[in-house]
């Protein structure tokens, strides 16, 4: 009795479909679960109140525990009433804007006026303040 081994010649195909299809998985899966948060430059603790409003884009002034303040996440070098309303009138352009002011509940009342006599000196009439939505 005369056995044949049957020799094949064709080499072994990977499929590469199961690959994609678990690579895609985990991309979406990863696309889905990841949360997306805005990075701030000085982190503050805004002072809480009872209604939510809605803000418009604005100019955001952000004023720290220590008294460092920030024009869209730009730290200022400089603190005083001109170098803000400096940095304010560079930033505004001329343009009709408004300015944000996220004050840190521990800020001194000082910084804040600062912050506002800055923003009147730079020809910005609306100010709004930022606060945390309280439970």
């Amino acid at each position: 009795m005369l056995i044949r081994r049957t020799s094949s010649s064709d080499d072994p195909d990977i499929n590469f479909i199961p690959l994609i299809d678990v690579l895609l998985v985990i991309v979406i899966f990863l696309a889905v679960s990841t949360t997306f948060t805005q990075e701030r430059v000085m982190e503050v603790l805004l002072p809480k109140a009872l209604t939510q409003a809605e803000v418009p884009t604005a100019i955001e002034l952000t004023i720290s525990s220590e008294g460092q303040m920030a024009i869209n996440d730009r730290v200022l070098p400089e603190i005083t009433v001109q170098a803000i309303a400096a940095a304010l009138s560079s930033v505004a352009k001329g343009e009709d804007v408004a300015v944000v002011i996220r004050a840190d509940a521990n800020a001194t009342h000082q910084a804040v006026v600062t912050a506002m006599q800055a923003a009147s000196r730079a020809g910005i009439q609306k100010l709004s303040f930022a606060a945390q939505v309280a439970d």
